[in-house]
């Protein structure tokens, strides 16, 4: 059986002005690494609306029952 969660623990003092100026430190991530995020997105994205199409095509092949979603 799992362990209980423990409650997240309250900061004070330095412990807290250490990670709040933490946070708000900003990294910038470069742009070679934001295109190809963007580009994994893009072709994810594609895969999804070629899906779709095609499970919309085989709904409409067989008046509206996808037969390869039949057991789900």
């Amino acid at each position: 059986m799992a362990r209980e969660i423990r409650e997240t623990p309250i900061l004070f003092g330095e412990d807290a002005r250490r990670f709040l100026a933490r946070m708000e430190e900003r990294h910038p991530e470069p742009p070679e690494v934001r295109a190809r995020i963007q580009r994994n997105y893009e072709l994810m994205k594609k895969a999804y609306e070629r899906g779709m199409a095609e499970q919309r095509a085989r709904e409409a092949a067989n008046g509206g029952l996808d037969p390869w979603f039949k057991h789900v």
